[in-house]
Protein backbone atom coordinates (compact mmCIF):
# COMPACT_ATOMS: atom_id res chain seq x y z
CA UNK A 1 0.00 0.00 0.00
CA UNK A 2 1.40 3.22 -1.00
CA UNK A 3 -0.38 6.25 1.02
CA UNK A 4 0.47 9.88 -0.18
CA UNK A 5 -1.16 12.55 2.74
CA UNK A 6 -0.64 16.46 2.06
CA UNK A 7 -2.21 18.84 5.26
CA UNK A 8 -2.01 22.14 5.68
CA UNK A 9 -2.41 23.63 9.52
CA UNK A 10 -2.78 26.89 10.89
CA UNK A 11 -1.39 27.74 13.94
CA UNK A 12 -2.61 30.34 16.27
CA UNK A 13 -0.69 30.97 19.58
CA UNK A 14 -2.74 32.44 22.50
CA UNK A 15 0.93 32.97 24.41
CA UNK A 16 2.39 34.61 21.98
CA UNK A 17 -0.99 36.10 19.86
CA UNK A 18 0.17 35.18 16.64
CA UNK A 19 -0.05 32.94 13.67
CA UNK A 20 1.84 30.42 12.23
CA UNK A 21 1.45 27.47 9.53
CA UNK A 22 3.15 23.85 8.69
CA UNK A 23 2.80 20.82 6.80
CA UNK A 24 1.62 18.77 9.77
CA UNK A 25 1.91 14.89 8.84
CA UNK A 26 2.45 15.00 4.93
CA UNK A 27 4.41 12.75 3.71
CA UNK A 28 4.39 9.08 1.50
CA UNK A 29 3.74 6.38 3.32
CA UNK A 30 3.88 2.91 2.57
CA UNK A 31 3.16 -0.39 4.30
CA UNK A 32 3.82 -3.55 2.59
CA UNK A 33 3.10 -7.17 4.58
CA UNK A 34 2.54 -10.83 3.47
CA UNK A 35 3.36 -13.96 4.02
CA UNK A 36 6.53 -16.27 3.38
CA UNK A 37 5.80 -19.91 2.81
CA UNK A 38 3.56 -21.36 5.46
CA UNK A 39 5.34 -20.29 8.68
CA UNK A 40 6.64 -17.11 8.10
CA UNK A 41 5.25 -13.38 7.38
CA UNK A 42 6.54 -9.62 6.97
CA UNK A 43 5.05 -6.17 7.64
CA UNK A 44 7.58 -3.06 6.56
CA UNK A 45 6.58 0.39 7.35
CA UNK A 46 7.68 3.58 6.27
CA UNK A 47 7.38 7.37 5.39
CA UNK A 48 9.79 8.50 3.01
CA UNK A 49 10.10 12.67 3.78
CA UNK A 50 8.90 14.97 6.17
CA UNK A 51 8.20 18.70 5.45
CA UNK A 52 6.55 20.04 8.60
CA UNK A 53 8.47 23.57 8.73
CA UNK A 54 11.16 22.88 5.91
CA UNK A 55 13.24 19.81 3.99
CA UNK A 56 15.68 19.49 6.55
CA UNK A 57 13.00 17.69 8.50
CA UNK A 58 13.20 15.12 5.60
CA UNK A 59 17.41 15.27 6.16
CA UNK A 60 16.73 14.40 10.17
CA UNK A 61 14.76 10.97 8.31
CA UNK A 62 17.82 9.65 6.99
CA UNK A 63 20.27 10.69 9.51
CA UNK A 64 18.56 9.32 12.11
CA UNK A 65 18.46 6.03 10.29
CA UNK A 66 19.81 4.01 13.14
CA UNK A 67 19.04 5.64 16.06
CA UNK A 68 16.45 4.80 19.15
CA UNK A 69 16.46 8.30 20.52
CA UNK A 70 14.86 10.33 17.53
CA UNK A 71 12.28 9.66 14.62
CA UNK A 72 13.49 8.55 11.06
CA UNK A 73 11.85 6.93 7.85
CA UNK A 74 11.81 3.16 9.00
CA UNK A 75 8.52 2.73 11.69
CA UNK A 76 8.87 -0.66 11.41
CA UNK A 77 10.32 -3.63 9.50
CA UNK A 78 9.81 -7.26 11.12
CA UNK A 79 9.41 -11.01 10.49
CA UNK A 80 7.53 -13.26 12.14
CA UNK A 81 7.69 -17.11 13.00
CA UNK A 82 4.33 -18.63 13.27
CA UNK A 83 3.78 -22.10 15.17
CA UNK A 84 -0.10 -22.88 15.85
CA UNK A 85 -1.20 -20.10 18.07
CA UNK A 86 2.16 -18.26 18.61
CA UNK A 87 4.11 -16.09 16.84
CA UNK A 88 7.98 -15.02 16.83
CA UNK A 89 8.40 -11.55 15.78
CA UNK A 90 11.80 -9.85 15.24
CA UNK A 91 12.81 -6.20 14.02
CA UNK A 92 11.82 -2.86 14.45
CA UNK A 93 7.84 -3.08 15.44
CA UNK A 94 6.15 -0.19 17.76
CA UNK A 95 5.81 -0.63 21.52
CA UNK A 96 2.20 -1.89 21.80
CA UNK A 97 0.69 0.19 24.64
CA UNK A 98 -2.88 -0.83 25.49
CA UNK A 99 -4.45 1.77 24.00
CA UNK A 100 -6.60 2.68 20.62
CA UNK A 101 -4.27 5.49 19.26
CA UNK A 102 -1.30 3.29 19.23
CA UNK A 103 -3.83 1.22 16.86
CA UNK A 104 -3.96 3.75 13.77
CA UNK A 105 -1.47 4.11 10.96
CA UNK A 106 0.56 7.37 11.12
CA UNK A 107 -1.38 8.33 7.82
CA UNK A 108 -4.68 8.05 9.59
CA UNK A 109 -3.60 9.90 12.75
CA UNK A 110 -4.74 13.38 13.74
CA UNK A 111 -1.47 14.45 15.82
CA UNK A 112 -2.74 17.59 17.68
CA UNK A 113 -5.98 15.72 19.12
CA UNK A 114 -3.13 12.97 20.57
CA UNK A 115 -1.80 12.61 23.65
CA UNK A 116 1.63 14.21 24.50
CA UNK A 117 3.11 10.32 24.88
CA UNK A 118 1.95 9.27 21.37
CA UNK A 119 3.46 12.30 19.74
CA UNK A 120 6.54 12.94 21.54
CA UNK A 121 7.84 9.25 22.76
CA UNK A 122 9.86 7.44 20.46
CA UNK A 123 7.57 4.28 19.91
CA UNK A 124 9.06 1.89 16.87
CA UNK A 125 12.36 0.44 18.25
CA UNK A 126 14.02 -2.39 17.89
CA UNK A 127 13.81 -5.82 19.77
CA UNK A 128 11.48 -8.88 19.51
CA UNK A 129 7.74 -10.21 21.05
CA UNK A 130 6.48 -13.21 21.50
CA UNK A 131 2.43 -13.65 20.88
CA UNK A 132 -0.27 -16.13 21.09
CA UNK A 133 -4.01 -15.79 19.64
CA UNK A 134 -6.79 -17.65 20.49
CA UNK A 135 -8.41 -19.72 18.10
CA UNK A 136 -10.98 -17.83 17.06
CA UNK A 137 -9.03 -14.51 17.18
CA UNK A 138 -11.00 -12.63 20.11
CA UNK A 139 -8.02 -12.89 22.65
CA UNK A 140 -4.31 -11.86 21.94
CA UNK A 141 -1.68 -11.76 24.44
CA UNK A 142 2.05 -10.46 23.62
CA UNK A 143 5.46 -10.39 25.88
CA UNK A 144 7.70 -7.00 24.12
CA UNK A 145 11.07 -6.69 24.68
CA UNK A 146 12.79 -3.40 22.62
CA UNK A 147 15.34 -0.45 22.94
CA UNK A 148 14.09 2.64 24.38
CA UNK A 149 14.62 6.01 23.43
CA UNK A 150 17.19 6.98 26.15
CA UNK A 151 19.69 4.60 24.24
CA UNK A 152 21.28 6.65 21.15
CA UNK A 153 21.56 3.08 19.15
CA UNK A 154 19.15 0.25 19.09
CA UNK A 155 20.69 -2.70 21.61
CA UNK A 156 23.36 0.38 22.32
CA UNK A 157 23.56 -0.13 26.39
CA UNK A 158 24.66 -2.93 28.48
CA UNK A 159 22.21 -2.15 31.35
CA UNK A 160 18.79 -4.15 31.00
CA UNK A 161 17.01 -1.77 32.65
CA UNK A 162 17.50 0.97 30.06
CA UNK A 163 15.63 -1.50 27.40
CA UNK A 164 11.65 -1.85 27.59
CA UNK A 165 9.49 -4.44 28.57
CA UNK A 166 6.05 -4.40 27.84
CA UNK A 167 3.16 -7.30 28.38
CA UNK A 168 0.18 -6.67 25.96
CA UNK A 169 -3.14 -8.06 26.25
CA UNK A 170 -6.79 -7.34 24.15
CA UNK A 171 -9.63 -8.93 24.30
CA UNK A 172 -13.00 -8.38 22.26
CA UNK A 173 -16.70 -9.63 22.26
CA UNK A 174 -20.08 -8.59 21.58
CA UNK A 175 -18.65 -5.06 20.02
CA UNK A 176 -16.78 -4.11 22.71
CA UNK A 177 -13.02 -4.42 23.07
CA UNK A 178 -10.41 -3.84 25.75
CA UNK A 179 -7.14 -3.84 25.90
CA UNK A 180 -3.99 -3.00 28.31
CA UNK A 181 -0.64 -3.04 29.09
CA UNK A 182 1.86 -2.98 31.63
CA UNK A 183 5.66 -2.42 31.28
CA UNK A 184 8.93 -0.45 32.22
CA UNK A 185 10.17 1.82 29.94
CA UNK A 186 12.18 5.16 29.60
CA UNK A 187 9.36 7.03 31.45
CA UNK A 188 9.63 4.47 34.10
CA UNK A 189 6.83 1.97 35.08
CA UNK A 190 3.27 2.42 33.26
CA UNK A 191 0.35 1.11 32.67
CA UNK A 192 -1.89 2.10 29.58
CA UNK A 193 -5.55 1.14 28.60
CA UNK A 194 -8.25 1.10 26.24
CA UNK A 195 -11.75 0.32 25.58
CA UNK A 196 -13.72 0.76 22.45
CA UNK A 197 -17.77 0.26 22.39
CA UNK A 198 -19.78 0.37 19.38
CA UNK A 199 -23.08 1.65 20.50
CA UNK A 200 -24.81 1.73 17.13
CA UNK A 201 -23.80 0.41 13.81
CA UNK A 202 -23.10 4.26 13.33
CA UNK A 203 -21.79 5.38 16.43
CA UNK A 204 -18.74 4.26 18.39
CA UNK A 205 -17.12 5.56 21.42
CA UNK A 206 -13.33 5.24 22.59
CA UNK A 207 -11.29 5.94 25.94
CA UNK A 208 -7.78 5.53 26.65
CA UNK A 209 -5.70 5.84 29.58
CA UNK A 210 -1.73 6.14 30.57
CA UNK A 211 -0.89 5.94 34.11
CA UNK A 212 2.64 6.58 35.68
CA UNK A 213 4.37 8.02 38.52
CA UNK A 214 5.33 11.59 36.30
CA UNK A 215 3.09 10.67 33.98
CA UNK A 216 -0.90 10.64 33.49
CA UNK A 217 -3.15 10.93 30.38
CA UNK A 218 -7.11 10.08 29.06
CA UNK A 219 -8.50 10.59 26.40
CA UNK A 220 -12.14 10.03 24.85
CA UNK A 221 -13.41 9.98 21.34
CA UNK A 222 -16.96 10.01 19.77
CA UNK A 223 -17.29 8.88 16.22
CA UNK A 224 -20.22 8.86 13.88
CA UNK A 225 -20.33 7.57 10.56
CA UNK A 226 -23.62 9.39 9.23
CA UNK A 227 -22.66 7.70 5.50
CA UNK A 228 -21.30 5.68 3.76
CA UNK A 229 -18.99 9.07 2.25
CA UNK A 230 -19.05 10.68 5.28
CA UNK A 231 -18.11 10.88 8.99
CA UNK A 232 -17.70 13.12 12.04
CA UNK A 233 -15.56 12.86 15.56
CA UNK A 234 -14.85 14.60 18.68
CA UNK A 235 -12.28 14.22 21.02
CA UNK A 236 -10.92 15.36 24.60
CA UNK A 237 -8.52 14.43 26.55
CA UNK A 238 -5.82 15.35 29.32
CA UNK A 239 -2.12 15.57 29.70
CA UNK A 240 -0.03 16.24 32.98
CA UNK A 241 2.99 15.29 34.09
CA UNK A 242 7.04 16.43 34.73
CA UNK A 243 8.99 14.24 32.47
CA UNK A 244 11.38 15.69 30.03
CA UNK A 245 10.90 13.02 27.11
CA UNK A 246 7.35 13.54 27.48
CA UNK A 247 5.39 16.91 29.33
CA UNK A 248 6.32 19.46 32.04
CA UNK A 249 3.51 20.94 32.57
CA UNK A 250 -0.55 19.88 31.73
CA UNK A 251 -3.19 21.13 29.86
CA UNK A 252 -6.06 19.76 27.98
CA UNK A 253 -6.71 18.88 24.35
CA UNK A 254 -10.16 19.00 22.49
CA UNK A 255 -11.31 19.21 19.17
CA UNK A 256 -13.66 18.25 16.68
CA UNK A 257 -13.27 16.89 12.76
CA UNK A 258 -14.72 15.23 9.65
CA UNK A 259 -13.71 12.80 7.09
CA UNK A 260 -15.33 12.90 3.43
CA UNK A 261 -14.45 9.87 1.25
CA UNK A 262 -15.59 10.82 -2.60
CA UNK A 263 -15.17 7.62 -4.32
CA UNK A 264 -17.82 5.61 -4.88
CA UNK A 265 -17.65 2.16 -3.00
CA UNK A 266 -13.82 3.22 -1.65
CA UNK A 267 -12.82 4.49 0.89
CA UNK A 268 -8.98 4.89 -0.21
CA UNK A 269 -9.47 8.74 -0.73
CA UNK A 270 -10.19 10.25 2.63
CA UNK A 271 -10.30 14.21 2.58
CA UNK A 272 -10.29 15.75 6.50
CA UNK A 273 -10.83 18.38 8.53
CA UNK A 274 -10.32 19.71 11.74
CA UNK A 275 -10.31 21.76 14.56
CA UNK A 276 -8.22 21.75 17.97
CA UNK A 277 -7.52 23.46 21.24
CA UNK A 278 -4.21 22.69 22.77
CA UNK A 279 -4.14 23.74 26.26
CA UNK A 280 -0.49 22.11 27.10
CA UNK A 281 0.97 24.96 24.51
CA UNK A 282 -2.28 27.23 24.55
CA UNK A 283 -2.93 26.97 20.69
CA UNK A 284 -5.45 26.48 18.30
CA UNK A 285 -4.83 24.43 15.35
CA UNK A 286 -6.62 23.69 12.15
CA UNK A 287 -6.20 21.52 9.75
CA UNK A 288 -7.16 20.58 6.39
CA UNK A 289 -5.60 17.68 4.24
CA UNK A 290 -6.17 14.58 1.64
CA UNK A 291 -5.06 10.72 1.91
CA UNK A 292 -4.63 8.69 -0.78
CA UNK A 293 -4.45 4.65 -0.37
CA UNK A 294 -3.41 3.06 -3.47
CA UNK A 295 -3.24 -0.59 -2.85
CA UNK A 296 -1.16 -2.72 -4.50
CA UNK A 297 -0.64 -6.59 -4.93
CA UNK A 298 2.76 -7.59 -5.24
CA UNK A 299 2.63 -11.60 -5.32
Amino acid sequence: MIVPRFDFDPCYSFADKSWSADFGATSLYTVFDGNLGEYFSFSFSNHWFAFEKSFEDTKNLYRNTWRADDVNWVDWANVSLHLGNFALTLGKDYIHFGTFESDAYDFDSHNQLNTMLWNNYQVYQWGGSLNWTSNDESTKLMLQVTSDQTMEKPFGSKKIGDYAFNLFGSHEADGVTVMGSFGHYSVGWMGAFGVQVALSDALTLTGDAYIAKDYFATTAKLEAELSDHFDMFVKGGFDTGENELIIEGSGIVCGLGCHWYPLRNSKDLRVHALYSYDGVYNEMVMSAGITYALNLKLY
